[in-house]
């Protein structure tokens, strides 16, 4: 048996490395093209662009390896069940559980060393990969303006482009917003139709030149009723030091995918604790609201009150004023404390979901295994190709489930642990009685009684 087991697990090293270099590559193709733009067009040294790429494989493994698996065991099963040696082991008394073991050992093996992966090296390989492109959009902010969104050149300037082609330099729409000190209140606001983003070689600088524009500025501030406006057909916007070197800004927050299961643990419980204290605000809020009327209903204060009743009706009016503003106070900071408890929550459940996500995609590899054998003896006679597509497809379905449970927990729609989970559950009740239905050797689909009967009569 021992025998078997090995030339079990051989078979599928191959196809599992041939699978994790093919998806790897696939998962890879948008990140090699950010590497080569950032490399090529926007002037990234090749070692800083380099570590990019390699550290951005961080979630890319994540998701290979258990397709990978899934792949192999495909591939491997699917070729000893082509060449008859499935048909043998069970001529030979040896069924389909001999076959599962040594290859659910084995992906056992790579879900332990895949939850390792994920919770000592990828939190730390991306934080140092968010840390990288930070420092990069420090030494080079030109390389982030965005197309629809605000972006910070330096202290004092801040530019918005509605589209922006990295090729030619162009960009559309342009509103340039600079200030002379931090906190100014009239900043000199530049607008253009259209304009362009030339480098000058050899140096830092680099030149915007606007077209079609008007410059709006408050030449004293101390004097806002003079406003100036200046229309222009070109003008051109020196910036220089825009091509710093990149230096490790040392950053120490860090993110859910920055964090280890212990971190994301502990987070995701800090949360659940704001979420105590500010019910606990809210209760205390109510409770004072409570008593102060319940003081009101009083003999003691009403005949207080009487003694003490206003003849002036505008007295009477603050008075009712007064008790409305309290109430409304309370009401207010309720529904304050509300909004903290709802943000709370979703924080929690975000830490949540990739705590599980971390420990979901790992025991895939096992779901995987049980569900890949009774695919690969029926597709046994259908080539690799058959077996690839498959694998795509089942993992197509576990994606989609692994996303959407995702969505879903941070909205507060669905449990993070259900959600994330949900993708091995319902892959898990398919395998199950897929497997069984290979053992006792019975087909995948029987076909109704009145079909077999019209089969026979047609015969």
């Amino acid at each position: 048996m021992h025998l078997l087991d090995r030339h079990l697990i051989r078979s599928a090293v191959g196809p599992f490395f041939f699978g994790l270099f093919t998806v790897t590559f696939l998962l890879m193709i948008d990140s090699l093209f950010r590497y080569v733009d950032m490399f090529v067009s926007k002037g990234v040294p090749f070692t800083i662009a380099t570590k990019v790429l390699f550290l951005s494989l961080g979630f890319t493994l994540a998701l290979s390896v258990p397709m990978s698996v899934l792949i192999a065991v495909l591939m491997s099963v699917g070729q000893l069940a082509g060449d008859n040696e499935i048909t043998g082991m069970k001529a030979s008394g040896v069924s389909l559980w001999a076959v599962l073991r040594p290859l659910l050992f084995g992906a056992f093996g790579i879900c332990c060393a895949l939850a390792a992966f994920n919770h000592y090296i990828y939190p730390e390989s991306n934080h140092t990969l968010v840390n990288l492109l930070y420092d990069i959009k420090r030494s080079r902010p030109m390389l982030e303006i965005r197309e629809q969104m605000f972006t910070d050149l330096n202290e004092g300037m801040t530019i918005y482009v509605a589209t922006k082609d990295d090729v030619t330099g162009k960009i559309t729409d342009v509103s340039i917003i600079e200030k002379e000190e931090a906190g100014e209140l009239s900043p000199r606001v530049t607008t253009a139709q259209w304009g362009r983003i030339v480098n000058e070689p050899g140096s830092d600088v680099m030149v915007l030149e606007l077209y079609d524009g008007e410059i709006h500025e408050m030449p004293d501030p101390k004097e806002p009723t003079k406003y100036q406006v200046i229309r222009f057909r070109r003008h051109d916007v020196r910036m220089e030091d825009m091509k710093r070197d990149i230096k490790d800004s040392n950053r120490k927050s860090r993110g859910d995918r920055e964090m280890n299961l212990v971190d994301l643990r502990e987070a995701a419980q800090d949360q659940l604790g704001r979420v105590e204290d500010a019910r606990n605000h809210i209760a205390n809020h109510n409770a004072d609201v409570v008593q102060w009327q319940f003081r009101l209903l009083t003999k003691k204060h009403q005949d207080n009150m009487a003694r003490r009743e206003p003849s002036n009706p505008a007295e009477r009016r603050t008075r009712l004023a007064a008790t409305r503003r309290k109430l409304d106070h309370a009401a207010s900071q309720c529904r304050a404390q509300a909004t903290v408890v709802n943000s709370n929550i979703r924080k929690s459940n975000k830490y949540m979901v990739e705590f599980h996500k971390k420990l979901a995609i790992p025991v895939a590899c096992m779901v995987f295994t049980l569900l890949g054998v009774p695919m690969a003896v029926s597709t046994s006679r259908s080539g690799k190709g058959v077996s690839v597509s498959m694998a795509m497809g089942v993992f197509l379905i576990y994606y989609i489930c692994l996303m959407g449970g995702e969505r879903l927990a941070d909205r507060g729609l669905a449990p993070p642990g259900l959600a994330m989970w949900s993708g091995n559950i319902l892959l898990l009740a398919a395998g199950i009685p897929l497997f069984i239905r290979s053992v006792r050797e019975t087909s995948y689909l029987d076909l109704p009684s009145w079909m077999g009967r019209r089969k026979q009569e047609s015969a």
